[in-house]
């Protein structure tokens, strides 16, 4: 029997329930005994009795069949690794800096851009100056003057539309990714990712222990800043 094959087989059912003899919701789940076999070879594995049906703990097949469960933003399954119960640790070098998570950012938007067939944004460095400066406000909301002085102290002088999206326990691998997932989920937020009157582009990256605050302003040359001169 394949690895894969075994893990999804009880997947579902294993999901269910990860401790002892508990009741929850009027449920009852008991420690039971049965033989189970993993590629023909009996194993030890406590199985549950719930309702008439029997659950495993889905770490005890990681350990028997031999790949890895653990928790990171959800239950993460690793089929090519084996059994540690824990995520598994990243090199120092291998993590993204905040100008490699804004290239990044630049590069889901444009693609999100052509997806909807609208041209792609052109980076302006104002604009990246203005979002990163904003980011680093910490700003849970729009605060829609001090964007606007601070898109014009970084010398962009149009109007422009700007998205902010706050998250907590992210992982700074999906920072990008997850950001530009938000904005997509966001009617108000997409359409000012999609807007064809705009054609430069800025982001900003700021984490702050376990928040990170990222923001994206797209200029309109066709437009004015109400700050402006």
């Amino acid at each position: 029997m394949k690895k894969k094959d075994f893990a999804l087989g009880i997947l579902c059912g294993a999901m269910l329930f990860s401790g002892a003899t508990a009741v929850a919701a009027g449920i009852t789940a008991e420690p039971t005994w049965q033989n189970i076999y993993v590629d023909g070879e009996q194993v030890s594995m406590t199985a549950y009795n719930i309702a008439g049906s029997n659950y495993v703990k889905l770490r005890d097949i990681g350990q028997q069949v031999g790949f890895n469960v653990y928790w990171a933003d959800g239950v993460q399954i690793d089929t090519d690794a084996p059994y540690t119960g824990v995520a598994p640790v990243q090199e120092e070098n291998e993590l993204p800096t905040i100008e490699e998570i804004r290239q990044e950012m630049i590069h889901r938007i444009n693609e999100v851009r052509r997806e909807n067939g609208v041209s792609e944004l052109i980076v302006n460095q104002s604009l990246m100056d203005a979002a990163q400066k904003c980011s680093a406000m910490l700003n849970t909301s729009h605060k829609n003057k001090e964007e606007c002085l601070t898109v014009i102290a970084c010398g962009y002088p149009h109007g422009f539309g700007s998205n902010l999206t706050v998250m907590v326990g992210t992982g700074i691998n999906r920072i990008a990714e997850k950001a530009v997932t938000n904005w997509v989920n966001s009617p108000g937020h997409f359409e000012t990712m999609v807007n064809a009157a705009c054609d430069t582009l800025g982001v900003g990256v700021t984490i702050d222990n376990s928040r990170v605050f990222c923001y994206m302003m797209v200029g309109n040359p066709n437009s004015y800043n109400p700050y402006g001169p």
